[in-house]
C-alpha cells in the first residue's frame, strides 16, 4: 500500500481498532486464481493478534488455507469525498477522498474439529446473544460443519494509512471535518478530528 510518511499509521493499537470496528475484510491469497479474493467478516483475537473466519468449502480459497498459504486481510475504515470549495482557496485545490484502512498480512491455519467450533462460536457471539451454533439440530449440525473451512490467519505485519488531510494546515483540516460533519460523514470526520487531538497530546 503506498503510504506516504504523513499518513501512514504507526499505532498497532489504532490498526486493531480499525479492524475491530470495520471487521467486514477482503481476504486476498497471492498466486491463486483471481488472488481468491473473498469478502468475508473476521473476528480479531486480540491476545493472540490472529484473525479468525471462515469460508465455504466450495470457495477454490479453501484449498489455499488448507495448504497453509500466507495471504492478507484488507480492511477498509470510514471514506469520504473532499470538494474543493472546502478549502479556505477552493481555486488552489481539488477534489480528494479522505479514508482510513488497515493491511493484515499472515499465514492462514485451518481450523477443524473443537478449534474449529469453538472459531464458529466466538465469530458468533460478538453479534448474537441469544443463538449458538451447538443448538441446532446435530445432524444439520454436522453437514453445515463439513460445507465450511474455518480458519485463522497469523499476522505477522500490519500496514496502516489514515489520509485525513494531515498534508495540510489545523485550519483547513477542522473546515474539512466541519463539512464533512455536515454532510454527515461523521466517521470520517471524527478520526480526523481524533489525529488532531494525538497530536497535540
Amino acid at each position: 500500500m503506498y503510504t506516504p510518511t504523513h499518513f501512514r499509521m504507526e499505532d498497532e493499537s489504532e490498526m486493531r481498532a480499525v479492524m475491530r470496528s470495520y471487521d467486514f475484510g477482503l481476504l486476498l491469497i497471492p498466486g491463486e486464481p483471481d488472488l481468491a479474493a473473498t469478502h468475508i467478516p473476521f473476528k480479531l483475537a486480540d491476545e493472540r493478534l490472529v484473525l479468525i473466519g471462515h469460508v465455504a468449502m466450495a470457495n477454490p480459497a479453501s484449498e489455499a488455507i488448507k495448504a497453509g498459504k500466507e495471504a492478507m486481510v484488507v480492511f477498509t475504515g470510514p471514506h469520504a469525498y473532499v470538494s474543493p470549495t472546502w478549502y479556505s482557496r477552493p481555486h488552489e485545490n481539488v477534489p480528494t477522498w479522505n479514508y482510513v484502512a488497515v493491511h493484515a498480512f499472515g499465514t492462514l491455519v485451518p481450523l477443524e474439529g473443537v478449534e474449529a467450533e469453538r472459531a464458529l462460536s466466538s465469530q458468533i457471539a460478538d453479534f448474537e446473544s441469544e443463538w449458538r451454533i451447538t443448538q441446532l439440530e446435530e445432524k444439520r449440525r454436522a453437514m453445515l460443519e463439513r460445507a465450511i473451512q474455518p480458519f485463522e490467519l497469523e499476522i505477522d505485519r500490519l500496514e496502516g494509512k489514515a489520509k485525513l488531510s494531515q498534508n495540510k494546515p489545523l485550519e483547513e483540516r477542522l473546515r474539512i471535518a466541519h463539512a464533512l460533519n455536515e454532510r454527515g460523514e461523521h466517521a470520517v470526520a471524527y478520526h480526523m478530528i481524533e489525529d488532531e487531538a494525538e497530536e497535540d497530546d
